[in-house]
Formats: C-alpha cells, structure tokens, sequence
C-alpha cells in the first residue's frame, strides 16, 4: 500500500541547515517509509521574488512520478495570475497559500478562490512552517482559519486543505465546511493530538497526513498515528483528496 504525504517540501530554508533538503535526497527518504506520492512543494519559490523559478524546477522533476507539485502562489505579486494560469496548462492542480509569510489578508487571498473556482484547481492554506521563534528575522502575520473557513464555504467546489495548523486553531473552527481538508503537519503537541482533534469535531474521514519536512521529521508524524488511524490519514483519505477535483 502506498503512503502520501500533501505537505512535502524541498529546498533551502534561510533560518537553519536542513540535513536532507534536495529533491532526490528527499524522494529516497519517502521510498524508504514507504511513501511514493502526494504533494511537493519547493521552500526556495517561498522566498523568490519570482515563486516559478523555483516552481518550474521542480514541476520537470516531478514529471512521471506520484508527487503532485503544489505551486507558491502570493496575490501580492503583480504577475501571480498570469503563472497560475501557465502552470494550469502544464497539469498543475495545487495552489500553496502563504498568508502569514507574505502578509496578505483573506481579502487579498480571495481572487485565487475565484482563479481556483474557474479553472477547477486545489488551495492549500499554509497556516505555520515551524515555531516564528526558529525563524524570528522572519515578520510573520497570524493567520485567522476561520476567515479561511468562510471562504471555503464561498467557493464550496473548491477543495481547500488547511496545513500547518495547532490543534488549537483546528478544533476552534465552527461548522467545518465539506469542501475543507485538515493535514497533520501541525499536530507535533501532546500525547495522541489526532485523536483529541476528532473527540473535538474535526471530521476524521477529512484528514490526511502530512509532515512540512525537512522542517519536520516525516517518521515522528508517523508516530502520532494510532493504529486505527493509519490506513485512513496515510492512504485512503490522501488518496481521495487527490482525486477530488472539481
């Protein structure tokens, strides 16, 4: 059976050395847990003035393999739509938001729920990437989910996948839209926090896994997994989630 992971990263990140950063050396560390698919995205395209250089890359090294490479999208940029619609044409399907990095507001984000609507395409709204004390030259904005979560209910053909999120941020959100997906990657607090968000009313059949590594260690992720879970968050909801297009 095979494992995804919708929150895989490659690339450099400015505040620390990762141990295994590069495309390859990541794929040979998934094929190694088992994990032969999900989503890709590059750290570099984060901090790019222009997010597809380092989008492009990638996008040709993904090419015949299982990873699905979910593009940096920042609406600040003059020329955002112009890229999605040109990685559109090349298969893309998977928009990374990062609102609290670029410092955009939900209203700034809404034009690429209405590009996604359109062109049938997947947001990803990327809460965290670590603890802001491990990246404190880095001025980041809170993210407010539930701001998110109001869009989703917007634009209800749009499949979002909220990633990096607390457990706390997750169980406050309020009538949980069904076009909306939870992943793992920022449940690293606490004995069993998966468990804690599902006696909270986070649907468990909306969750899948995912790890923000190399800033993150994939195995300890795993760790977090009860028995019961594991089939469904690393397989089976992943799995879904990546056929569920509009």
């Amino acid at each position: 059976m095979m494992n995804y992971d919708l929150s895989a990263f490659c690339g450099h990140w400015p505040f620390r050395k990762l141990r295994r950063a590069s495309l390859p050396e990541q794929l040979e560390e998934y094929a190694h847990l088992g994990f032969f698919g999900g989503c890709m995205s590059s750290l570099d395209a984060i901090f790019y003035n222009d997010p597809w250089e380092a989008d492009e890359p990638l996008l040709n090294a993904l090419e015949g393999t299982e990873w699905h490479p979910a593009i940096c999208v920042n609406p600040l940029l003059p020329w955002w739509e112009m890229t999605t619609e040109k990685a559109h044409r090349r298969g893309v399907c998977h928009l990374r938001l990062y609102p609290g990095i670029h410092r955009y507001d939900v209203k700034m984000a809404e034009p690429v729920f209405q590009l996604a609507e359109t062109l049938g395409l997947v947001v990803i709204v990327t809460a965290h990437m670590e603890d802001d004390r491990l990246c404190y030259l880095l001025e980041q904005q809170p993210v407010d989910l539930s701001e998110y979560a109001e869009i989703c209910r917007q634009y209800s053909s749009v499949p979002v996948l909220f990633s990096g999120c607390y457990a706390g941020e997750l169980t406050a959100l309020k009538n949980v839209p069904p076009n909306l997906w939870t992943d793992t990657s920022g449940l690293c607090h606490g004995l069993w926090p998966i468990e804690e968000l599902i006696r909270n009313g986070v649907p468990a059949e909306r969750m899948v896994f995912g790890s923000l590594s190399p800033l993150q260690c994939v195995h300890s992720h795993m760790q977090n997994l009860q028995k019961t879970e594991t089939d469904a968050i690393l397989v089976h909801n992943p799995k879904r989630f990546l056929e569920e297009m509009p």
